[in-house]
């Protein structure tokens, strides 16, 4: 680690700036970035100070990449050479978000479950559900899960900008102070042994995310496709009432592009199917 440090001084010579810097880089982030700390500083209040820089520095990046990063993927599908990759970027994230909504809509209601004889608090809002499952998925300390994800993520939520922005943030100061605690209180001889291991489970969750997802995603489309594909009109009129109600997409058909790629097209009615289409908003 020292190796390391003495690198990145000889390029910008104050630790604080430095650390701001290093909490910019994609996968290495403010996670990484706080890792790094023990080598730089010997006090609480340093570590502290040089926390609040790692947060700025990851913060810097939520705001652009919320706002840019599905205009540019939309941009990138309509590419002959980066189409294919902007899909799975696209499903990649969009799968992610929905895992993130659901994980924390699950852990809700699992509480009010467990809440038996106590008066029924008033249901959580979409939005409200959303901020929340951003703001765990982010606060959780494990790779994978810093600003870059979470922002890219929270432009897939639909939900208002400066919402997943604060999502992200608090999410951002919620995995910096428990990294920050760990990294103070943590052993000089296994500062090197703890960075390595979180190099590896970086690693090793990337991988079981590339080989996971896309199985995922089919059972998901055949799930979703058993589900409503045999449906005559009048059921799907049922159907779609009850998604209104509930917030959901009904699956109605799917159609093979010019590639030869099977999308499923999303909408509650032909109009937005014909819109889907137009705006290459599919899955």
């Amino acid at each position: 680690m020292n190796e390391i440090i003495t690198f990145f001084r000889s390029i910008i010579d104050n630790d604080y700036l430095l650390l701001y810097v290093i909490s910019i880089i994609p996968i290495i982030e403010l996670r990484g970035a706080i890792l790094f700390m023990p080598a730089m500083f010997s006090s609480l209040q340093e570590m502290i100070a040089g926390m609040f820089c790692c947060v700025a520095g990851s913060t810097t990046v939520i705001l652009p990449l919320i706002l840019l990063v599905r205009p540019l993927i939309r941009r990138m599908k309509r590419s002959k050479w980066f189409s294919k990759i902007a899909k799975n970027m696209e499903a990649s994230l969009a799968d992610r978000a929905q895992s993130a909504y659901s994980e924390e809509d699950e852990l809700r209601k699992s509480r009010e479950i467990g809440k038996k004889g106590k008066k029924r608090r008033r249901p959580l809002t979409a939005d409200t559900k959303k901020f929340l499952g951003l703001f765990a998925f982010v606060a959780v300390p494990l790779p994978m899960t810093g600003a870059w994800t979470g922002s890219c993520i929270g432009s897939f939520l639909d939900f208002p900008v400066w919402k997943a922005a604060l999502a992200v943030f608090f999410g951002n100061i919620v995995a910096g102070s428990i990294l920050t605690v760990i990294a103070y209180f943590l052993p000089d001889e296994y500062a090197d042994l703890f960075l390595y291991g979180f190099v590896i489970l970086a690693i090793v969750l990337a991988i079981t995310l590339y080989f996971t997802r896309s199985k995922r995603m089919e059972r998901k489309r055949e799930a979703e496709l058993a589900k409503y594909a045999d449906k005559n009109e009048y059921e799907l009129e049922l159907l779609k009432k009850e998604a209104d109600e509930n917030g959901d997409m009904l699956i109605k058909r799917e159609y093979v592009d010019e590639n030869g790629d099977k999308h499923i097209i999303i909408g509650r009615d032909s109009n937005k199917n014909r819109r889907a289409i137009d705006d290459d908003d599919v899955i």
